[in-house]
């Protein structure tokens, strides 16, 4: 195979101007993405099954590639699933808006967490339905207030249709819903009819101890729509996912019009992760991004401990791409961000992630997509930030 040309952008930023520090995305690491495998990996597609590549695909999406997700869960999780239950997705994001489009009708109840991914938060909204958030904390979700607010939504003859939830390694704040909260939440799921929407994209990006069993585990495969994607463990420019769900909602998922006339989610890029995958180069390359991230979590950590004025709190996540800050009551984080722009320092403020308001103290902080020689930096900036809007 002839050798690549140098990538004219290599060590530069994706985001904001020349001399950003850009804590807004949660993004992967370029320098870690695997371009020289994928490569390999595209010309093995095309010279193993080129013309099968670039046609039109199943609606479920690429069989030999669903098999090998199947085999992975149970390898990695102890979970027999078949491809029956399971669906290929331009990415975890068209996995969200098909379960929006095929679940949900104009005014339904859809319940989030807050804070909770504020992309996902304008996806539901485009339906449009009504949406509810509840509170989390630490252990993620609230399931005891999420009890009782089920309990008031009910004497005003409403019911939930869908809940949305990020339960390992959560975007924006690092929290995983610990297990008994998962059983509560399953057993609510049960009691109240509703669907949990899973969106698990960071499951495998655990830095010591992997997470609780997932939702779907627990729930035996009712009753949840499980999100995965290889947008954060391989490369997001695959727009590559998936959902997992009982086999009545798969079908019903894949008998959408869209679903229908689109032949399938990016044939090419499945024979293409068909491939990594069937060269052993997933699993190495996940143990890299672990110990990678792991290492940009404790250099923002140890930042933010250098840097930040006493009365700011912030997430300890044990994986994925967040942390989140909670600054001491009276500040703003639209004062601190005015002041940090000023010294191109920029990140995302927590209202953003709230759907009914709220996070106006708060904001998030991926340590994913700034090189840890940036971080420092970058945090300087927002310590001093932040007292200067102490009052005096």
């Amino acid at each position: 195979m002839a050798e690549l040309p140098p990538d004219p952008l290599a060590g530069v930023q994706a985001g904001g101007p020349p001399g950003t520090i850009p804590f807004v995305y949660g993004h992967p690491d370029p320098d870690l993405l695997p371009v020289a495998q994928i490569a390999q990996a595209a010309q093995e597609a095309l010279e193993r099954a080129g013309r099968l590549a670039l046609q039109y695909g199943p609606e479920q999406g690429y069989g030999p590639l669903l098999d090998f997700i199947a085999e992975r869960v149970q390898r990695e999780e102890g979970l027999a699933v078949t491809r029956a239950q399971m669906m290929i997705t331009a990415g975890a994001a068209q996995g969200l808006d098909a379960i929006a489009r095929r679940f949900t009708r104009p005014g339904d109840l859809v319940v989030v967490e807050a804070p909770s991914y504020h992309e996902a938060i304008a996806t539901l909204r485009d339906y449009p339905v009504d949406l509810r958030q509840v509170p989390c904390d630490e252990d993620g979700l609230r399931t005891d207030l999420l009890e009782e607010r089920l309990k008031a939504w009910a004497r005003e003859g409403r019911r939930p249709v869908l809940l949305y939830t990020i339960p390992s390694f959560q975007n924006p704040s690092g929290a995983t819903l610990s297990l008994d909260r998962r059983r509560d939440l399953v057993r609510l799921a049960e009691q109240w009819g509703f669907w949990i929407v899973e969106d698990d994209v960071y499951r495998d990006l655990y830095f010591q101890d992997p997470p609780p069993p997932s939702l779907f585990a627990l729930a035996g495969g009712e009753r949840v729509l499980r999100l995965g994607s290889f947008s954060k463990i391989l490369a997001p420019g695959l727009r590559l996912g998936w959902v997992m769900g009982p086999p009545e909602a798969i079908q019903h998922l894949v008998r959408s019009g869209l679903k229908g006339n689109e032949g399938g989610a990016n044939p090419f890029s499945c024979h293409i992760v068909y491939a990594f995958c069937r060269n052993g180069w997933l699993e190495p390359h996940i143990v890299r991004l672990r110990a990678a991230y792991c290492a940009r979590r404790d250099a923002l950590l140890a930042a933010l401990e250098r840097h930040m004025s006493e009365g700011v709190r912030w997430s300890r996540p044990g994986g994925g791409f967040f942390v989140w800050v909670r600054l001491p009551q009276g500040l703003l984080t639209r004062e601190v961000l005015a002041r940090a722009k000023a010294r191109n320092v920029v990140f995302t403020p927590g209202e953003a992630f709230f759907a009914e308001g709220g996070g106006e103290g708060e904001f998030r902080l991926p340590f994913s997509f700034v090189p840890p020689s940036k971080m420092e930096e970058g945090c300087a900036v927002l310590g001093e930030a932040v007292r200067a809007c102490v009052p005096q």
